[in-house]
């Protein structure tokens, strides 16, 4: 079986197993500068020969008149590559196999957007610390819990399906029906852990109402109690040291000193 595309005016056959080579793009414009970040969407080598690996993230240089793009590790994208798209921000999925210092994750709290799966690249992108902006964290919960694995055609289809499958895969029936058997045990499992968020969120929302239900009431101000009596300032008595007195009074006695039977 083949897909038919059209190039330079021309219907072509692309056999199945050759569709990972396929890249779709959509042409705009997009003003480059020096410093601007791009992440690149094909695989290709550079005018010296260096590998251009699809995902990548990389930093212009310079842009040359005739098209030709400089980055700044030395290499140089041919006037001709345009499959790269703004670098400042990239999906979880293309984040795959990179490792930064800081992750900034934005949740969409779309289930289709967020699943197990995606979750485990997110969290493990950073080397010191990740921060997750959401608008509801109850809803975040829920989708990390779902696996993400699409439903196989072997899942609605009957018959000699599973042959039909294998050929188009290029597998046999074992590795199809293996398949099929990790599927239906992955949505059992998203099942059950839907089922525990769900009354945990219920649970999050009456503590929630109650956390709220505390906070307005307020209590009456306490008066002072008629028992007790202010207490009096008691004033400080100095008493006169007796090192002080006895020191006075050996000042006042005269001086007497003996020598050789004269006295002064």
């Amino acid at each position: 079986m083949n897909l038919l595309i059209e190039a330079d005016h021309r219907i072509r056959p692309v056999p199945f197993k050759e569709l990972d080579k396929i890249t779709v793009c959509q042409p705009r414009k997009l003003p480059l500068s020096s410093g601007d970040r791009l992440q690149l969407k094909a695989n290709d080598q550079s005018q010296d020969g260096r590998k251009l690996a699809n995902g990548e993230l990389v930093t212009v240089k310079q842009v040359y008149t005739d098209g030709r793009i400089a980055l700044d590790d030395g290499r140089t994208l041919a006037k001709d590559y345009r499959q790269f798209v703004c670098g400042y921000a990239v999906t979880s999925y293309a984040a795959q196999g990179k490792t930064v210092d800081d992750v900034l994750f934005s949740d969409s709290a779309v289930k289709a957007a967020t699943n197990e799966q995606q979750w485990y690249v997110i969290i493990s992108r950073g080397r010191k610390g990740v921060k997750i902006f959401t608008a509801d964290k109850i809803q975040l919960r829920q989708n990390i819990a779902y696996s993400g694995n699409r439903t196989l055609a072997l899942s609605i289809a009957g018959g000699d399906s599973v042959q039909k499958l294998a050929k188009i895969w290029g597998r046999n029936a074992a590795y199809v029906l293996n398949v099929h058997h990790s599927e239906r045990l992955s949505v059992q499992r998203a099942a059950e852990t839907a089922q525990n968020e769900k009354a945990e969120r219920e649970a999050e929302i009456l503590r929630q109402a109650e956390a709220v239900k505390q906070s307005q009431v307020v209590k009456p101000a306490e008066k002072p109690s008629e028992s007790i009596k202010p207490i009096e300032p008691v004033k400080p008595t100095v008493k006169e040291s007796e090192t002080i007195r006895r020191l006075l009074e050996i000042s006042q006695q005269p001086a007497q000193h003996k020598s050789k039977g004269m006295r002064i």
